[in-house]
């Protein structure tokens, strides 16, 4: 039993029962305590004692303790409950709420560990449990225990990447059942003059199946002779509301008033917000008496004096008690005095009680103001009241079409469904399909998607809405896009714009414009568009998708030194913009740092971009996300790793449906293919892209060099002629182009081409100038496979001089990246040349730092030696502050070392294939 809980002469007794539970969590607080984190789920149904067992736990381990809970009628305020836990308003995206819970849990855990306890976490609101997500994927060295405390694992209320997190091997479930038959002895001894004899004890426990609270309101309610006669039938026990309700009832009324405004105001806030709703000028005295009859506890909350109920039940029994007369003019008063739009925008909605079209229509307006903030978190529940308070089902319809919207760009999938599934029989057919369209663009449906959106602008009236003309344009870029028809996406551009050019909705529209402009090979247009945007460090928030696109169009022309602060900033704005551009930002980044040789930022940003995708309901964007991040663990020859990304891209059913994303995952595969040493099984994927070859998309060789990976994989086969025939062709399109990155691999082909076919002249001069035209480019990668393949080709033709110094050269650049594949090849070839007979150029023979240390470990010591703290070091890579020493102090064993200034010495000051990044 639960001593907090409101319940007489049970307060303060000995915990009954649950022995096995308490071993396993004082066992799992052990292990966190050492430094591995644990993840925790109490499951059980209501009344069970998950919350007992939680706080019991609580007042046995040492150290620092979070507390929240979760409540039903507060699912819908936003970050209700993350608030709770950081003792503060919360108010940010899901991703930027997550890491600023890693900042306290890094400080807490220095001198003690830290426990977190999520209470009824299946009425937690579902950014909090988002952001509650994002943060328990980066714990990885932290003295940390989280306890979520739940009805049922697998309810569809828990978002589905944190259902994922908890039915992962690394989370342990604790499933309650009720208490034993002589716990229940021992628990109406606690109530009874005599504890019941043990055949009353079976029956109690045969009428309840030993749930702790049913148990206890029995024990209070039926008088001890009918407990113990076996003829008496046992009542179900009252309502908790009543028992809730009568303790309240023995409070004075200054402490009624308190205790029901903070009812009104959540399951916490502060007592001058309580006493200033409750007309309450001294609220102590009243405060001392709830305390006293367990319905509140003191609680922190920043530098004021916070209060909060003792559990949910509490506060949901004292809500509905009030009565509706009461609970409308609390909600009515709080409104006047809230000075932050949404929260009296909230309290205004509750004390409605009926339809109300002019309030309905200030929530809707108050809605589109947070969601041109960004802040969809805070619009969708508004629109969602606004349509319950509409008078009119067409209007209810629209404003839940809206909310559908919203609820996507804030990456809140299945909320998004839920509404979709329900939306009244009057709603306007063009809404309707137009928000159904969005629904199934952003869960890979994206024929299904194309044929709602054709027929939501079919229907529409045109020009009698512009904001849904927008909104259906908008979506259909997105749809041509993923279709790979950039001339299309440039057609629909211009109908999605209004308000000052910019897309109403999730900031992707100018990004994608420019992209396309890209594909298409306007690159002055796509930078003219781009040309009112200032430096980089300047650019402000509602510019985001702007400085992407320009970022990738520098990509796209062989410029990624320079689109890579443009791109650094982009993500760093991002983290406080509309999901979809968390995601696409850390993508094109990581890829423009894998260009660049930054490898190990690479894989952290993609690992990242990884988990936003499928924690946020962006699951759309996930299969380029894990095809390209096997482009790096391939080439790191990490071929499990890559393996698995290969697996779950092809997994997802965008890749059937969108031609885009067929490219991007099947040149990830062969890409490991090829590098695994299987040209065959490379050839056999790339030859279907050939059906792809009039798409917009494919045109600019430079977006997914599919084509340079097929020539290599033929010539590695033997196809020489086949091989001539794609590099003609590729030629062609880069010359088209001016690609200078693509004609360096053509040259480079061509010159294993040609000395396949024994034409030393022809493949001499095909490196050479292979080499001239990479070292134009300044891709690493690219410059050490001519180095190696020209070094190779020398050895072959008996200049063993030359051959040795391209060889040398390959291998310190492929040492520097990591490449561990390509290393090995150099080191054969160098053996061939008699350069290394004793293994000195081994692989193993990687630069100490490099040799020695995770890629986490060695993005955490760049980033050390440029002078940035810990915590600094922790927020530029979205870890913990503890996850951040644990690497530094691993880096400094492994490399035998004591301070930064030694670091330094050993990893080196960063260089073109290092530094930081948004």
């Amino acid at each position: 039993m639960d001593a907090a809980m409101p319940g007489g002469r049970g307060n303060g007794a000995a915990f009954l029962g649950r022995t096995d539970e308490l071993a396993a969590l004082r066992r799992l607080y052990e292990q966190a305590s050492a430094g591995r984190p644990r993840l925790v789920v109490v499951e059980g149904p209501a009344g069970i004692g998950k919350t007992a067992l939680a706080r019991h736990f609580l007042t046995t381990a040492r150290g620092h303790v979070l507390t929240a809970a979760g409540a039903e009628n507060e699912t819908d305020l936003p970050y209700g409950v993350l608030s709770q836990l950081l003792c503060r308003p919360v108010l940010s995206d899901p991703l930027t709420a997550g890491a600023e819970l890693l900042d306290p849990l890094g400080e807490m855990q220095r001198d003690e560990p830290v426990v977190v306890l999520i209470d009824d976490a299946h009425w937690a609101d579902s950014p909090s449990l988002h952001a509650l997500t994002f943060a328990l994927r980066r714990l990885r060295a932290d003295r940390v225990l989280v306890l979520l405390a739940l009805r049922e694992i697998h309810d569809r209320r828990l978002p589905g990447g944190l259902r994922r997190l908890l039915t992962d091997d690394t989370a342990v479930r604790l499933r309650l059942a009720g208490l034993a038959t002589t716990d229940l002895v021992g628990l109406s001894a606690r109530f009874l003059t005599e504890p019941l004899p043990p055949a009353a004890a079976r029956r109690l426990h045969t009428h309840t199946q030993g749930n702790p609270l049913h148990c206890r309101a029995l024990l209070e309610e039926v008088p001890a002779t009918a407990l113990c006669s076996p003829e008496a039938t046992l009542p179900a026990p009252r309502s908790y509301t009543s028992f809730v309700l009568d303790r309240l009832a023995r409070c004075g009324p200054a402490a009624r008033r308190l205790v029901r405004a903070a009812a009104v105001l959540g399951t916490h806030c502060t007592l001058a917000r309580a006493a200033r709703l409750a007309d309450t000028p001294d609220p102590l005295p009243a405060l001392a008496e709830a305390l006293t009859h367990g319905l509140l506890q003191e609680a922190p909350h920043d530098t004021a004096t916070g209060i909060a109920f003792t559990h949910p039940l509490v506060r949901a029994a004292v809500y509905h008690g009030l009565g509706p007369v009461l609970r409308t003019a609390l909600h009515a008063r709080a409104a006047r005095t809230e000075d932050d739009e949404f929260t009296r925008l909230h309290h205004r909605a509750l004390a409605a009680h009926g339809p109300d079209d002019s309030l309905s229509a200030e929530l809707a307006d108050g809605a589109r103001r947070r969601g041109a903030l960004g802040r969809w978190v805070e619009a969708a529940p508004l629109l969602r009241y606004a349509a319950r308070l509409a008078s009119h089902p067409r209007e209810q319809g629209r404003l839940d079409c809206e909310a559908v919207e919203a609820y996507l760009f804030d990456g809140r999938e299945e909320e998004a469904a839920a509404v979709a599934a329900a939306l009244p029989d009057a709603t306007d057919d063009a809404v309707r399909c137009c928000a159904r369209g969005h629904l199934a663009l952003l869960t890979g449906r994206i024929t299904q998607a194309r044929a709602l959106l054709d027929e939501a602008w079919r229907l529409r009236t045109p020009g009698a809405d512009p904001a849904l003309d927008a909104r259906i344009a908008e979506q259909q870029v997105m749809v041509h896009m993923l279709g790979g028809h950039a001339s299309q996406v440039c057609q629909w551009a211009e109908p999605a714009r209004y308000d000052s050019g910019r897309a109403r909705s999730g900031g992707t529209l100018r990004f994608v414009h420019l992209a396309a402009l890209g594909q298409l090979g306007a690159f002055e247009e796509g930078f003219r568009l781009a040309d009112t945007l200032p430096e980089a460090p300047l650019v402000g928030p509602e510019d985001i998708e702007l400085l992407m696109g320009k970022g990738a169009l520098y990509l796209y022309t062989d410029r990624p030194t320079r689109a890579r602060p443009e791109l650094e900033r982009a993500a760093e704005l991002a983290r406080r913009g509309p999901v979809p551009l968390r995601v696409i930002s850390l993508t094109i980044l990581a890829k423009t740092e894998f260009l660049c040789g930054a490898w190990d930022l690479a894989m952290l940003h993609w690992e990242t971009a990884t988990s936003v995708a499928v924690d946020l309901g962006q699951g759309w964007m996930a299969p380029v996300v894990h095809a390209e991040a096997a482009l790096l663990f391939a080439a790191r020859g990490e071929f499990e790793r890559a393996e698995r990304h290969v697996t779950l891209a092809r997994e997802h059913r965008m890749v059937q449906e969108s031609a885009m994303m067929e490219i991007f995952v099947t040149y990830g595969a062969a890409h490991l293919a090829l590098v695994r040493g299987d040209p065959e099984t490379a050839v056999t994927l790339l030859r279907t892209l050939l059906a792809h070859e009039d798409l917009d998309f494919t045109a600019e060789p430079g977006v997914v060099p599919w084509r340079d990976l097929l020539a290599d994989a033929l010539v590695a086969t033997g196809r020489l002629d086949e091989a001539e025939e794609v590099l003609d062709a590729l030629e062609q399109r880069a010359l088209r182009r001016s690609r200078a990155s693509t004609l360096a691999s053509v040259c480079r082909i061509r010159g294993t081409l040609y000395a396949a076919r024994r034409d030393p002249k022809s493949a001499r001069d095909a490196f050479a100038e292979a080499l001239d035209r990479a070292a134009r480019v300044d891709l690493p990668l690219e410059r050490a496979r001519t180095e190696l393949d020209f070094g190779a080709f020398l050895r072959r033709t008996g200049r063993r001089g030359p051959a040795l110094e391209h060889l040398r050269a390959a291998r310190a650049r492929f040492a520097r990246l990591g490449a561990v594949p390509f290393l090995r090849h150099c080191d054969r070839e160098l053996t061939a040349c008699g350069a290394a007979p004793d293994g000195a150029t081994t692989p193993a023979a990687l630069p100490r730092s490099r040799e020695h240390l995770t890629p986490q470990e060695y993005a955490v010591a760049q980033l050390a030696v440029t002078g940035l703290t810990n915590r600094q070091i922790a927020r530029e890579l979205v870890l913990s502050a503890k996850t951040v020493e644990y690497h530094l102090s691993h880096a400094y064993a492994k490399l035998g070392i004591r301070s930064r200034v030694e670091l330094v010495s050993r990893v080196g000051a960063p260089t073109e294939g290092s530094g930081t990044s948004g």
